[in-house]
This record gives structure tokens, sequence and C-alpha cells, in this order.
């Protein structure tokens, strides 16, 4: 049987073995490397073929350690880069109270199909203790990506010779600052220009996260645009590669053009008193919008008459001709000589004048008597010559 006081002794000492193992063993624990922890505020993300998607990671560890970062799960022609401090890095240094962060982009190809992309960031550290994060990219053929673009007037009308300024509105809807550039596109042969209203000579417009901030746009037709409607597309990209579009319309009221002329280009006409002379004459229109009610009329002298054939066009359509006739019949009293007429015709606020010179030819009965009264003078002289001349 153990005696009392050495049972008492080992006792003492199984306890104190046991005090100084548990000490050891809190030692080791509080010299232990601690977790990794990495975070980001927005694991799931929904993006497009085309984009730049950029996030934050936070990385946080129990103790000050350098923990390398690896990212897994690229598809095929997708790249990814961290970086931090302005660098491309690999690692970070983190700490308990003071996280390091560094920045995600993930370039998404414009080939993406739509799908679901998980892509993984691992954190190692010296220990080789390893935390893993995952970020999940929805691929949509489109997707609402935080610029919102508004236009005061999105329709404007006007003729061919009017500029079409339009007023958008863009709003930064992202979580930070961006800056957008812009790519106006109009049909063929139009011009359309972008720019921001406080700096007309701007390229791109720099907009606070949740800011906004003014473009003006404007197109500008071809002289010979016609008449209808045209669309107007104005592209926003950010610098993290979301886009926007906004579609605005041009309306081209279009405007006649109204040129009268003769058939022959000539201005002279000539015929006789009392007796009428058809002039063909040619109404052409090289505006953009149809020529309607096209009306004729006439300036001659007293005792004359100008009518036409016929007395009224109803529709002449851009790039077409109408034929029309002037009738002219000089006064039949109307001596040999020329004479100034005038020829308009008019549609709505269009006209258009003609001077023509009309040569009056003498009377074919006053010529025929002339010419009798001549030889009527030449067989009397003639008489004469014979009657002396027997003398």
């Amino acid at each position: 049987m153990v005696p009392s006081s050495i049972r008492r002794s080992l006792l003492a000492l199984a306890a104190t073995a046991a005090v100084v193992a548990c000490g050891l063993a809190a030692g080791t624990t509080a010299l232990a490397e601690g977790p990794i922890i990495l975070t980001t505020p927005y694991p799931t993300i929904e993006t497009q073929p085309g984009s730049t998607v950029k996030l934050d990671v936070d990385v946080a560890t129990m103790s000050t350690d350098a923990v390398d970062l690896a990212l897994g799960g690229l598809p095929d022609g997708w790249t990814a880069t961290m970086r931090g401090g302005g660098f491309v890095i690999h690692s970070v240094t983190a700490a308990p109270d003071t996280p390091a962060k560094a920045s995600l982009e993930i370039d998404v190809p414009a080939s993406a199909a739509p799908g679901t992309y998980p892509i993984t960031v691992t954190g190692t550290d010296g220990a080789a203790g390893t935390s893993t994060m995952t970020v999940t990219l929805d691929v949509a053929a489109q997707v609402d990506n935080g610029i919102e673009l508004a236009a005061d007037f999105p329709s404007l009308k006007g003729d061919p010779a009017t500029d079409f300024s339009y007023n958008i509105t863009v709003t930064n809807n992202t979580p930070e600052q961006q800056t957008f550039t812009f790519a106006p596109t109009g049909p063929q042969g139009w011009t359309a220009t972008a720019s921001p209203t406080a700096e007309a000579r701007a390229e791109t417009v720099t907009i606070d996260a949740g800011a906004n901030s003014t473009v003006k746009v404007t197109a500008t037709p071809p002289a010979t645009v016609e008449e209808g409607s045209y669309p107007i597309d104005v592209a926003v990209t950010a610098a993290n590669g979301a886009t926007g579009n906004i579609e605005l319309t041009a309306e081209v009221t279009g405007t006649p053009k109204l040129d009268l002329a003769t058939s022959d280009q000539r201005l002279d006409v000539s015929g006789h008193a009392d007796s009428e002379k058809r002039v063909p004459m040619v109404i052409s229109n090289s505006g953009t919008a149809p020529l309607e009610d096209v009306k004729m009329a006439g300036t001659a002298p007293t005792g004359w008459d100008i009518s036409f054939d016929p007395k009224e066009i109803t529709e002449v359509k851009p790039n077409e001709t109408a034929q029309v006739t002037a009738i002219i019949k000089p006064g039949k009293d109307a001596v040999a000589g020329d004479y100034a007429l005038t020829v308009r015709s008019s549609a709505g606020s269009e006209s258009s004048n003609l001077d023509l010179r009309f040569g009056v030819q003498g009377s074919r009965t006053l010529g025929i008597v002339a010419i009798g009264v001549i030889v009527v003078a030449l067989a009397a002289l003639a008489g004469v010559f014979v009657k002396f001349g027997r003398r």
C-alpha cells in the first residue's frame, strides 16, 4: 500500500504535468498560422460578351503574412488579371486588422456563348494554408449594365438643310467612377458627331458613380436626302467594358424645288400676228418632296393671249419632270418686231419664271399686196417707157 504522503506527491506532480502540457498546447495554438479569408462584394455578376468585369477582392488573415493568389477555371479565350497599386500582382500582404485589397479584371471575349462561368481565386500562405473563393459570371446576350441613356427629344423633324441636334443624359449607375466614350452612327451619307455639352472638342466624359452628364449628338443629312424617317444610333462604352445604346430618329420633311424651261432650252420664239404658236415646256422637280398643284400663268403685250395645256399639274415627284405646252397668240394688229413675254409656274411657296422673246413676222397678205403693188408699178413704168420710146 502506497503511503498517503507519496500518493499526494504523485498527484501534485501529475497536476503540474497537466498544467505544463496545457500551456504548451496553448502556446502552439497561438503561434500557428490562422485561416485565410477571401471575399468580394459581388460574387455573382451578370455581363455580356465583349465586356470587362472589374471586382474588388479583400484578403484577410489571423496574422500578418504574405498570401499568393492564383486564378482557376478560366474558359478558353478568356483572360483575367489581378491588379493592385497600379501593378499586375501575384500576392498580397494581409494582416488581421488590415485586409489586403486587390482588383480582379476578367475580359469576356466577344465570342463567349451565353451561360454560367465559375472562376476561382485561391490564396495560399507561407504555411501552405489555402482558401478558395468563387466568382460566378452569368453571360447573357444583353444585360442592364448600369449605363442609363435618355434623350430630351428622341425624335426631331426638319428639312434636308437642318442639323438634327439631340441632348442625351448619361447616368452612371455602376458602383465606381467611369470614363465614357461615344460612337454615333447614321445612315449612309449622313455625318454624326457626339461630345459632352461642357466641352465640344472632348471625345470622352468622366462621370462619378450615381451621377450623370449631358452629351450633345448632331446628325447632318446629305443635301440629296429624300423625305422619310432615319435612325441615328448612339453607342456608349464605359472604361470597364460596359455598353449602352440609344436610338434617335430624324424625320426629314423634304422640300420641293421647281424649275421651268423650254424643251429645247431656247428663249426666242417667232410667229405671225393673230396666229397661235405652241411652245413645249418642261417643269422639273430637283427637290426632295413632291411638287403639288403646279399652276401656270403668263404675261404678254396688250391684245395678246397666252394659255397652257394642261392648265394645271397635280403632282411632280422628286427628280421627275412634267410636260406642258404654252400657247401664244399675238394680237391681230401686232406689227413685225420683237416682244417680251413672261411665263410663270408656281406650287405653294415654290415658283419659277421664264422670260421669252417673241419675234412677230410680217403678214403674208401684206407681202402679197406689196408684191402686187410692185408688179403694178413696174408694169406702169414699162408702159411709160414703151409709149415715150416710140416718140
